[in-house]
């Protein structure tokens, strides 16, 4: 969610949606809390607030009733808090745009006083287009004590301007700055700073009696105005003129700095994971004394590059240095995954370094971290295969972050904040269908909508699938593809369309296996749907328990089957389908008729755990 309060006020959805914020007090209260994120404001200050010495007999129902309000509008009872100090407004990181706004000037400023002329511009410029309007909470009356805090942040935007100009001037560009110099004194034509810059740009742009005329113009304005001589800043700038001072001839002028933008475009209908959302916003866009990294993990088709790139647009304003993306191909089917040292040479060519890339990985990746030092990048690693693939890529510096999307947990990277993908809620993928195939196609055809939806398992992969078939055969009504969907040995197959298939993503999980643990993924498919516990697992197979205990965990960690609690196990619908298909192929029906008769029979006995498993595995 964005609240936006530099302008009008304003609030919304992670969609980019608008939200209706209802009555003037409410939104008055609103802009209160959003003025004060975090801290908690005593009911007894917001009445002051909203009504001053003639609040009515109401006013503290009246306020119950828009803080019940406002809850509902921003779509979480949490949001905002009742405590004994008061209401607290709670917030993530990058979503109040003055936060934003604060963090990019201090930046940019902190730059201009490094002499980091073009990071500074940088910084600024990203600053100042977070302004919708000319002052804060526009248009909305405010009480005097959030009066005093907009007029705090319209000077620092003030202050904002003035630094962005002087970096301008220093980079030498001053011929394109000079619009905007005159506009702005003629808006604040007292201004003796702005006079002094306007000046400098003319002399450099080659128009010094027009440089001069400006300083004749302000003395008069200021004699007239206030009755006072222009300050010594301003004389002196009159004197360097006129005597021609070599010293304010134009630097050159210095080629902008490549600022990469590579994230994928976003996908338009992109629908829940709010929780995902939240939490991932969160560590992006902390501070943090190190790199931060978050690992966004699932089973094939669960969502994690859409979900990824998503929230990557979200945060991409607190990264002005750069967003790069590289999709690394971990399990892309029929590519082979990218090797670290080709990834560091792309990665260093967006950055700007055009030279030969070093041979060596170790080389390379120091030259990565030298690069991105001080830099406030977004790195986005999609479709990682392993961690061995992701660790030479990642930087070390504090002021980058780092999303990297996997069907497996990197657990061995250190300090990654881990968010582990399920499938979506019923009513989120009937919402998902509804935006790809628009919401009359479902409404004609609600029952048949709701049967697609629970045939495709949750699973957003198999839902973008079969929208697409039904957006490429407009004519195909929804009830005849739940028809064909509802036959289990033709559902994979239905569930495919152009370069995407459920099938294909599954088998790259499945060819990365051993041979035992893809014939205990193929044999688990013959009990149906149902949890299986690490008994019947082992009767099935026929291996003894610790054995059958050590590959269910592996099938988990390849996001092949799903661990419920601590003994228990459960498989997809959809991968259950792929995995009794792989059982017809490569088992044969004895043996699968053996299987079941084992893990049905109440005499079976577990054989001895085998010393060459131990060795292989433990």
């Amino acid at each position: 969610m964005d609240f936006k309060i530099l302008g009008p006020i304003e609030v919304r959805t992670s969609l980019g949606r608008p939200i209706a914020l209802g009555r003037r007090k409410q939104r008055i209260l609103l802009a209160a809390l959003l003025l004060n994120p975090g801290k908690a404001i005593p009911s007894r200050r917001m009445l002051d607030w909203l009504w001053g010495e003639r609040a009515p007999a109401t006013a503290e129902s009246n306020l119950y009733t828009y803080i019940s309000a406002l809850r509902k509008v921003l779509g979480s009872p949490s949001r905002i808090e009742a405590g004994s100090n008061g209401y607290v407004l709670h917030v993530t990181p990058g979503e109040v745009d003055v936060t934003l706004f604060e963090d990019l000037a201090a930046q940019g400023q902190r730059a201009l006083s490094e002499g980091r002329h073009d990071v500074a511009l940088e910084r600024l410029t990203r600053a100042l287009c977070l302004w919708r309007g000319e002052s804060v909470l526009e248009e909305l009356p405010l009480p005097a004590p959030l009066r005093c805090e907009a007029a705090r942040l319209e000077r620092l935007r003030a202050t904002v301007v003035d630094a962005s100009l002087e970096a301008r001037l220093a980079l030498g560009l001053h011929g394109e700055m000079l619009a905007d110099l005159e506009a702005l004194t003629s808006r604040d034509p007292l201004n003796e700073r702005l006079r002094a810059q306007l000046m400098l740009a003319l002399y450099r742009s080659g128009r010094r009696a027009d440089a001069l005329t400006v300083y004749q113009n302000a003395r008069l304005t200021l004699a007239a105005e206030v009755g006072i001589d222009p300050g010594p800043d301003l004389i002196r700038m009159h004197q360097r003129i006129l005597a021609d001072d070599p010293a304010l001839t134009p630097p050159p002028a210095v080629a902008a700095r490549r600022v990469p933008a590579e994230l994928p475009i976003g996908s338009a209908a992109f629908t829940g994971r709010a929780a995902e959302i939240a939490r991932l916003r969160t560590v992006l866009t902390s501070a943090s004394g190190a790199t931060a990294i978050s690992a966004i993990t699932g089973a094939a088709g669960v969502g994690k590059s859409a979900l990824a790139v998503h929230v990557a647009h979200q945060v991409a304003g607190r990264f002005p240095d750069g967003r790069l993306y590289v999709d690394l191909h971990g399990s892309t089917p029929g590519v082979a995954p990218l090797n670290s040292a080709d990834v560091l040479a792309r990665l260093l060519r967006s950055l700007g370094d055009d030279t030969a890339g070093p041979p060596d990985v170790d080389e390379a990746a120091a030259r990565f971290r030298s690069l991105t030092d001080g830099r406030h990048l977004l790195l986005l690693l999609d479709n990682a295969r392993d961690a061995a693939q992701v660790r030479p890529l990642l930087p070390a510096s504090p002021t980058c972050r780092v999303l990297v999307t996997a069907r497996r947990m990197l657990t061995s990277l250190e300090a990654v904040s881990h968010v582990r993908l399920g499938v979506m809620a019923e009513d989120e993928t009937s919402t998902l269908l509804g935006r790809l195939i628009g919401e009359e196609r479902v409404a004609a055809e609600r029952r048949a909508a709701r049967a697609i939806v629970r045939l495709c398992a949750g699973l957003p992969l198999a839902i973008r699938i079969a929208a697409a078939r039904l957006i490429a055969r407009p004519e195909l009504s929804l009830r005849a593809l739940a028809d064909r969907l509802a036959v289990e040995d033709l559902r994979l197959s239905e569930l495919q369309s152009d370069d995407q298939a459920v099938r294909a993503c599954f088998m790259m999980s499945y060819r990365s296996l051993d041979a035992e643990s893809s014939r205990m993924f193929r044999l688990l498919s013959l009990l149906g749907g149902a949890a299986i516990s690490v008994a019947a697992a082992a009767a099935l197979a026929d291996r003894p328990e610790p054995c059958t205990a050590d590959l269910l965990d592996h099938l988990a960690e390849t996001q092949l089957l799903e661990a419920c609690g601590h003994t228990r196990y459960r498989m997809h619908d959809l991968l259950r389908l792929f995995a009794r298909e792989r059982a017809r192929e490569e088992d044969t029906e004895e043996d699968q008729a053996q299987a079941v008769r084992r893990a049905r029979s109440d005499v079976w006995t577990p054989p001895a755990q085998p010393a060459t498993y131990l060795t292989a595995r433990g």
